[in-house]
């Protein structure tokens, strides 16, 4: 039994994994909090309190932990370290990954043992509007699309859309990772795959499941190129789609070795759970950059809580700047100007919005 320091456990991957190690029922778990937690304490959960910007305070925090998911401390007595590197490996040139650079060269030169955990893409993208349980399919996620939208109908293919990419169920993540605390040692990286397959055999196998043939649309790497150096609001998107393109996306299923006992869902399994008798209009493209997505059959009106999809992101309607101001506005017509202001860099962006 270790005891192991988890950051960022209140939601998203960090609460599936939280999850994950709390049901092996072996480990004794400490999760860092800006503030107490009720919830996680009844759970038997050690909630620390601390500040991230102050170093004393997490130095504290991590007195005899053993193992941090997240969080460097080495100076605490920290002995294994494994930040949070979670889904496709940056290939050096995605601008949303440059902070991630100093983190790695201050983790080797530690002393600590590391591990990089690698998954690929996060196979609950593939829920996003399911109405068999989306808030399952999600598995912590926000309800967001990459390349595939499954209720449009539409691929954006990276390249030509053959490149081989690993996908994981985040699910399937949080029991890794969980096992790998177990292991005597750790390598370097430490990838674990649910299915490692190309972006047509994923399109093939949806219109398999949904019995709807999808739209498919090819992007050549010249194209992504000019993509990324005229739309700013879309360059981490399309900086992942050209590296895609490029080299693909496999991870190495070396956790899946190391811990056999974990049998993680395919692509295929995944689509038959949540997608299996669903009834999808004709597929069609978006005339805008955004999809309105309400969350429920509405048609035409946005209310608090609807989500936006631009770019991958998902936005709700208190985050509208600008034409509906409050809820209920007319959405119907195309092309409306709307200007959406992004949680993560606070850019405002300009986008056309369609039904």
């Amino acid at each position: 039994m270790v005891k192991v320091a988890l950051a960022g456990a209140t939601g998203g991957l960090g609460a599936i994994i939280l999850s994950a190690i709390l049901d092996t029922r072996k480990h004794q778990v400490v999760a860092l909090s800006r503030s107490p937690n009720p919830s996680l304490t009844a759970k038997g959960v050690d909630v620390r309190p601390v500040s991230y910007t102050d170093h004393a305070s997490l130095t504290a925090a991590l007195r005899g932990v053993h193992t941090v998911l997240s969080v460097i401390a080495q100076e605490a007595g920290v002995k294994q370290f494994a930040p949070s590197e979670y889904a496709i490996r940056d290939n050096g040139d995605w601008d949303f990954y440059a902070g991630k650079i100093p983190v790695w060269e201050a983790t080797k030169a530690s002393g600590m043992e590391y591990t990089q955990f690698t998954c690929g893409i996060f196979m609950n993208t593939l829920g996003t509007g399911t109405p068999n349980g989306e808030t399952e399919a999600l598995g912590g996620l926000r309800p967001w699309t990459f390349v595939i939208n499954m209720k449009a109908g539409t691929a954006d293919l990276p390249g030509d859309g053959n490149s081989k990419v690993t996908f994981t169920r985040t699910q399937d993540i949080g029991k890794f990772v969980a096992a790998a605390l177990d292991l005597e040692k750790w390598e370097d990286e430490m990838g674990m795959v649910g299915s490692t397959m190309s972006y047509n055999e994923v399109v093939t196998a949806i219109e398999k499941v949904t019995r709807r043939k999808m739209l498919r649309k090819e992007t050549p790497e010249e194209e992504l190129k000019k993509m990324i150096r005229e739309d700013e609001g879309a360059k981490f998107y399309n900086q992942v789609r050209l590296s895609i393109a490029q080299v693909g996306a496999p991870v190495e299923p070396t956790l899946n070795k190391l811990a056999p006992e974990i049998k993680p869902w395919t692509v295929e399994q995944y689509l038959e759970r949540y997608w299996s008798g669903v009834e999808l209009g004709e597929a069609a493209w978006a005339k805008g950059n955004i999809i309105i997505q309400a969350n429920n059959e509405r048609r035409g009106k946005a209310q608090y809580g609807d989500r936006l999809l631009c770019h991958g992101h998902s936005k709700t309607v208190e985050s509208v700047q600008s034409a509906y101001r409050s809820p209920g506005k007319d959405l119907h017509s195309a092309n409306r100007r709307i200007k959406l202001q992004s949680r993560r860099s606070r850019r405002k962006r300009r986008c056309a919005s369609t039904l």
